[in-house]
């Protein structure tokens, strides 16, 4: 009996000390990556500005290719929404939304994850010897769910994130540069 009150017990103590530990972390998780791309920001562009294209290369829709998605709003750029539902993994509802794009510069999107809110900024810089652009991303994400547990979870979960980030950015790499040699 006294093993049993001492597991227990010190069940209740490692979940303190990760509620601890996740209150002192930050409520938002942020995501950076990037890649030199040998195109033209006018190449490059139309795969961050428009939803469908976005697809080809966007993490998010490999989380979410089982969904039944659908289009709306402006043909391309701000004011294009995506929804999707159905979706066996993560994420099975949610919705984006281009709020911001500046041609050949950079695209912002609003993205719900099954009410769970996030931003994600991809920005076209051109390499200073003409040769390309870097495309750089940065996705931000309001971290909710049981207080602090969340926090915690997402940064044992930071590599899992960088590697899908890196592996969407060398399938817009591929498409760009296939796009601007076509």
């Amino acid at each position: 009996m006294k093993w049993l009150l001492r597991g227990i017990f010190a069940i209740f103590l490692i979940f303190g000390i990760l509620i601890g530990v996740g209150f002192f972390m930050p409520a938002t998780q942020s995501i950076e990556r990037s890649i030199e791309v040998e195109a033209y920001p006018e190449d490059v562009f139309p795969f961050l500005n428009n939803l469908q294209a976005y697809s080809q290369w966007s993490p998010l829709y490999a989380q979410i290719a089982d969904a039944q998605i659908i289009y709306g709003g402006a043909e391309v750029g701000i004011g294009q929404t995506m929804a999707w539902q159905g979706s066996a993994g993560n994420y099975p509802f949610g919705s984006q939304e281009i709020i911001q794009s500046q041609a050949g510069e950079f695209v912002q999107v609003k993205v719900n994850l099954s009410g769970q809110e996030a931003t994600a900024t991809h920005a076209i810089l051109p390499l200073a010897d003409g040769d390309g652009v870097t495309v750089l991303t940065k996705s931000e994400i309001a971290l909710g769910g049981f207080p602090y547990l969340d926090r915690v979870r997402s940064r044992l979960r930071q590599g899992w994130f960088d590697d899908q980030f890196d592996q969407s950015l060398m399938r817009l790499k591929t498409i760009s540069e296939n796009y601007a040699g076509g």
